[in-house]
């Protein structure tokens, strides 16, 4: 019987451990740009690139203190996970938004600032925070949970 509870609980962690390589694979997302004929590059934080990846390139016009938001260009990054778009006449700023699955990068660019070959945006999703944080919570109770049953049975005896 003690053999049988032994693999029983050797199953149940490696199931465990099958089921967090997924989540832990997960990746920040970046992004950094060039100006000139606008080029944008999304990689995850391994360095891989978001390649053929979903992307939404938005026009910002501000004026009086607001500033308004057009869908401007849409598509699929290329196998480098890179777009390019020509700037459109009296816009200077964009929002640049790469996605793959639940993982996105956004970046503002803003060609009156010249900050050329910024650092990009992580993107972090609160879902995947909070499911991590499950995972953590559903262990530490399958531990106390074994832990107990062991601590009854030695009670017992």
């Amino acid at each position: 019987m003690k053999i049988q509870k032994t693999v029983s609980l050797f199953i149940l962690i490696c199931l465990m451990i099958a089921l967090l390589s997924v989540p832990a694979a997960a990746h920040g997302t970046y992004m950094s740009y060039e100006t000139g004929n606008i080029k944008v590059k999304a990689w995850y934080q391994g360095g891989e690139p978001m390649a053929n990846c979903d992307y939404e390139v938005y026009s910002i016009i501000a004026s009086n203190g607001n500033e308004n938001e057009t869908l401007y260009l849409t598509g699929k990054t290329d196998e480098s996970g890179t777009l390019t778009f020509e700037p459109k006449d009296s816009v200077s700023i964009y929002r640049v938004k790469v996605v793959s699955g639940e993982h996105a990068a956004q970046r503002r660019i803003d060609l009156a600032d010249g900050a050329a070959n910024a650092a990009g945006d992580h993107g972090i999703s609160w879902l995947n925070v909070f499911a991590g944080l499950g995972y953590i919570v559903g262990i530490a109770g399958i531990l106390m949970y074994a832990l107990s049953r062991k601590n009854m049975n030695n009670t017992k005896k």
